[in-house]
This record gives structure tokens, C-alpha cells and sequence, in this order.
């Protein structure tokens, strides 16, 4: 059940509202800045030069990248006016977005980048005010092939570097250096201790740098004569609001870039809050709006400044789970210490001067990971047929396309060009997949009413029409009646409660829920019903509180006993609280 009581947290160092020393604070915070600056530094120059950008572009981009990064990371930890997860999640410059941002600064520059960029945001915001009505779109297939179309797109470019070396460099050194990073990356992560799989990035780039200079083909003239200190100057002449052809045809891509960047901020929003408590506690949504929101406010700066837009990177995850530290505190230090270094041009000049077949070996290694990483999203649940039908049909148009296997002839038109894009192609193949399925699977019942105990009679008989309507057994409709009328009774003693400690008077206590409604929704599964209660209410969430129940030894009162009923008769429990709506999620097992 979704209500267990397992314990979480049992190796926290730190957990996610606890304060460590400053000294281990600013120690962890500059080992963890200065790791998350390579990949900052390594994407933002990937995208640069494969779309033939000037040195003064990419000196600005990364300079924007990393300290728009590190806004992001402050405001990610602190939660500043509901934006923000309130977790230790570190932003980067988005991978996903290389794909796109190479055909956006080829077609029309940094001010196509820009515009393409700040619509982007403008639906994140969107997608972060109605984040609930998209957790049946938000599902492990669609995030999980998105994540591996984001790899296929992306792959080809890093092939494309492997052979980018002078002209004059001896015919062995793109293969040597090639094969020396791959084989440094491969070997740390697979065979390197914790803490020096932690500095895998730099190591590997380090081995295939010292190899390229062993044939004369590594230049550090650039880190020589760059400044210690210093602001790169603005490359970028704002936002191209003519909309033409090339807005459009790019435009589809930069919008399922930007579903992508959503779906990977609410994931990793949803793990950082598991792992930042010592205690078992149910997900709040409300913060993972919160973060999907400081992702559009990275978006927009990142619009406006010409550059990538920011997501989540693996760093928050992996010190919480590698050495127990999720305190929100190194957030800030992580933040702040970024911003500093992207005042540091030598470090800016030293990732640029890596040989592109170095850049190129390291990225096919790391979007391969990002590949089979959603292949396992897409099968956390087990290998259904549809699931894994949806997901290879998808995943192979986009490749068919991106790879111009399919019908090429007829993606010529500028019109067809807006699906010559893998991540667009399939991304929008798995999308009517799903639609299919909805319009074409078991109808939805549902049901409006008051959201206070005199409504059970109205719930009972629309339940009891549903089991007839699907032949449920008389013992499976008595657990789905038991089950429903306790998460009715539990939601509105819940809300009365609230009422009451809001209220100024018995008056407004008796009232609290009169003007609330509650729309039940039931769904017939082979093996199971689904009911899902939605309300617009201010309610504690009723989750945490049966997970309280399993360290009382007996109900406390007549509340307590209906959330043990509800847990007795239910086979799971899921309640997620948004800003705007309330949504119990109750499962009932057929016998």
C-alpha cells in the first residue's frame, strides 16, 4: 500500500530542514559547484559549436548558463514565494534542450534561441498551475520514452565530434583520443570507488585531454590569455519577435523539450522529498509545483539571456544517496559558489579548450546512460504489452525520423520539417497513443456532490450502479462501498477540522464545508476499481496521518478509527495536494 510504514531517512546525515556546519556546508557545496560547472560548461559549448556559434556567444552563454544555474539552485532550496521545491535540487543547463537549441541558433541565432526559449517558459508556467490534470499524461511511459528520445537526438551530434580534429592531426588521434576517454569514462563508472565515481567528468575529460596533447592537437592558449576575473560581453541582441517560418517549424520541439524538462523536474522533485526526511511522509504537491515553477522562472531568464534553459541535475540525488546529505542549506552554497565561478573566466576558457572528440566520447556515454535510464522509468511498473508496445512503436518513429528513415522525400516542405525532429515525432506518436487509449478504454463514471457527511447516500448509489454495471462480486462492492464511504467521511471531518481552527465562530464551523464540492470519478480495471475523490480544500493530507496510525496501538478517536477503516478496505491510498485541488486516490481490490 501506498500507505506503508517503512522507515526512510535511516542514512541521513543531514536531513533536508537541518543545518550542517558552515565549514562542511561550504566544503561540500564547492566540490559539488565545481563538478556540476563541467557539464554546464560541456553542454552549453556542444551546442555552441555544432551550430558554428562565435567564441563571444559561447563565452556569454556559459557565463549566463552558470549563474542563472546557480539563481536557480538558491531559489530551488529556499522556496521563495511558493516557487521553488524547498529540496536540495541543483539546475543546470538542460541536455535535453541540445537538440533543438543547435537547429534554433543555426536557422536564426541567439534572438531565435531566446524567443523559442521564453514561450517555453510561458507554458511551463502553465504546466505548473495545472500540474494536476496532467498526472494521467505524466505516466512512467511517456517520461520514461521521452527521456530516450532526448538521447537519440542528441547522440548523433556526439558521433559527429568523434572525427572533428585539424586537418594536419595524425590519422591516429581522433580514434586514440576517442577510445581513451571512453574507456576512462566507462571504467570510473563502472569499476571506480563512491567518491571517485564523484569526479568522473573531470577525470575522463582530463585522460582524453592529456592524450590529445600527446598528438598536438590540445590548444591551452586560450586559458593562458584569459582573465582571472571578469563578465563576458552580451552576445545576444535580444528576443527575434518577427515569428517566422523558423519560429514555427521549431517551435513543436521546443515545446515537448519543454514537457520533458517538467516531467524530469517532477520526478526528481518527488525522490528529493523521500529522501530528505528522517520519517515516511507523503509527497506535497504544492512543492513539486513550486519546482516546476522555478523551472519556468530559469526558462525565462534563460530565454532572455539567449542561452539553454535550466533542469534538475543528478547532484541533489546522488549526495542524499551517496553520502546522506539533503539539507537544504548546501543548496544555497551550491548556488552561490556557482555564480562566483562563472565569474572566473579561466575556468570557462579551460572547458573550452577540451577537443571536440573528447566532448564527443563523453556525451556518448552519458545520453547512453540517459537512454537506458528511460527505458527503466518505462518499465518500473512491469513489461505490460501496451505499455511496451506504446513505448517501442513511439520510440522507433522518432528514431526512424531523426535518422531520415522514414519517408524522407516527404519531410522536405518546411511544413513537415517541424516533425523532422525525433524527440517531436515521437513524442507526439505516444501522445495520441495514449489519446487512443482513453477515448477507446472503459468509460469513466462520475459523480458531483457536497463535500460533507450527508452526501453518502448520493456516493452509495452511484457506486452501487457502477458494480452492477461491471458484475462486480457482492463482496468486492461491499469493500468498494466500506472503502468510499470512510475517504468521504475522512476528507470531510478533515475539512471541518480545518474550518474550525480557521473560523472565527461556531457559525463559520458548521459551514466550513458547505460551499465545497466533491466530484467522484470510478474507473473498472481488469483486477481492480479506481475512484478518484477531487476537491478544492485546504485539508491536511490524510496519507501522513495513516501513516501515523501504525505507531498508535489503537484509533484516538472516531477520525482515527475512519482512516484504519479506510486503510482495512482499501488496497491503496495516494493522496496528492496541489495549490488549486485536492485528489484522493482510493484502489479496491476485485477478489
Amino acid at each position: 500500500m501506498a500507505t506503508g510504514t517503512g522507515k526512510r531517512g535511516t542514512n541521513l546525515r543531514f536531513a533536508g530542514d537541518e543545518r550542517p556546519p558552515a565549514p562542511a556546508s561550504f566544503i561540500i557545496g564547492f566540490q559539488t559547484a565545481v563538478l556540476v560547472s563541467v557539464p554546464v560548461v560541456v553542454v552549453t559549448t556542444i551546442v555552441a559549436r555544432a551550430a558554428d556559434q562565435s567564441d563571444a556567444y559561447l563565452s556569454w552563454t556559459i557565463f549566463a548558463a552558470m549563474v542563472i544555474g546557480g539563481l536557480m539552485t538558491i531559489v530551488q532550496a529556499v522556496r521563495i514565494g511558493g516557487i521553488g521545491a524547498g529540496t536540495l535540487t541543483v539546475m543546470g543547463a538542460s541536455g535535453a534542450s541540445v537538440g533543438v537549441a543547435v537547429l534554433a541558433l543555426a536557422a536564426g541565432g541567439p534572438a531565435l534561441l531566446g524567443t523559442l526559449v521564453v514561450v517555453s517558459a510561458l507554458c511551463q508556467f502553465a504546466l505548473a498551475a495545472r500540474l494536476a490534470l496532467l498526472r494521467r499524461i505524466i505516466t512512467p511511459v511517456v517520461s520514461g520514452t521521452l527521456m530516450a528520445l532526448v538521447a537519440v537526438t542528441v547522440i548523433p551530434m556526439g558521433f559527429a565530434m568523434l572525427t572533428r580534429v585539424p586537418a594536419d592531426a595524425h590519422a591516429a588521434a581522433a580514434p586514440t583520443v576517442t577510445a581513451v576517454t571512453l574507456l576512462a569514462v566507462v571504467g570510473l563508472m563502472l569499476r571506480g570507488r563512491r567518491i571517485v565515481r564523484a569526479w568522473t567528468p573531470v577525470l575522463a575529460i582530463g585522460a582524453g585531454c592529456l592524450t590529445a596533447a600527446l598528438f598536438g592537437i590540445l590548444d591551452f592558449g586560450p586559458v593562458a590569455s584569459a582573465r582571472w576575473l571578469g563578465v563576458p560581453s552580451v552576445a545576444t541582441s535580444g528576443l527575434d519577435l518577427g515569428f517566422g517560418p523558423a519560429f514555427w517549424v521549431l517551435l513543436p520541439g521546443f515545446l515537448f523539450v519543454t514537457f520533458v524538462i517538467a516531467v524530469r523536474q517532477v520526478s526528481d522533485s518527488v525522490r528529493m522529498q523521500h529522501l530528505s526526511g528522517r520519517e515516511p511522509k507523503a509527497v506535497d504537491f504544492r512543492r513539486v509545483q513550486g519546482g516546476v515553477g522555478a523551472c519556468g522562472v530559469g526558462t525565462l531568464l534563460s530565454g532572455l539571456a539567449g542561452t539553454l534553459p535550466s533542469w534538475p541535475y543528478m547532484a541533489g540525488i546522488a549526495l542524499a544517496t551517496g553520502i546522506g546529505v539533503a539539507a537544504r542549506r548546501i543548496g544555497v552554497y551550491i548556488g552561490a559558489i556557482l555564480i562566483v565561478l562563472a565569474f572566473v573566466p579561466k575556468v570557462t576558457a579551460l572547458v573550452v579548450s577540451v577537443p571536440a572528440p573528447v566532448l564527443g566520447a563523453y556525451i556518448i556515454v552519458i545520453f547512453g546512460v540517459t537512454f537506458a535510464e528511460g527505458m527503466r522509468v518505462v518499465f518500473q511498473h512491469g513489461a505490460e504489452r501496451v505499455n511496451a508496445m506504446i513505448a517501442g512503436l513511439s520510440f522507433w518513429v522518432g528514431a526512424g525520423i531523426q535518422f531520415q528513415a522514414i519517408f524522407p522525400e516527404h519531410f522536405a516542405t518546411p511544413t513537415a520539417r517541424m516533425l523532422a525532429n525525433g524527440l517531436t515525432a515521437g513524442g507526439l506518436t505516444i501522445l495520441l497513443l495514449n489519446l487512443f487509449l482513453a477515448l477507446t478504454g472503459p468509460r469513466r463514471q462520475r459523480v458531483e456532490m457536497p463535500l460533507r457527511p450527508e452526501s453518502l447516500p448520493v456516493l452509495d448509489r452511484f457506486l452501487v450502479e457502477f458494480a452492477a454495471r461491471y458484475q462486480w462480486s457482492t463482496e468486492a462492492t461491499d469493500r468498494l462501498r466500506a472503502a468510499s464511504e470512510e475517504a468521504l467521511l475522512s476528507l470531510s471531518r478533515q475539512e471541518e477540522d480545518n474550518g474550525g481552527r480557521d473560523a472565527a465562530g461556531p457559525e463559520a464551523h458548521a459551514g466550513a464545508t458547505n460551499g465545497r464540492r466533491l466530484r467522484v470519478v470510478a474507473r473498472n480495471r481488469p483486477h481492480d476499481g479506481l475512484l478518484e475523490f477531487t476537491a478544492a480544500t485546504r485539508t491536511g493530507n490524510l496519507e501522513n496521518e495513516m501513516v501515523l496510525l501504525g505507531s498508535r496501538p489503537d484509533p484516538t478517536s472516531v477520525r482515527d478509527l475512519s482512516l484504519r477503516l479506510l486503510r482495512h478496505h482499501a488496497s491503496s491510498v495516494t493522496h496528492r495536494q496541489y495549490h488549486n485541488v485536492d485528489i484522493l486516490t482510493v484502489r479496491v481490490d476485485k477478489p
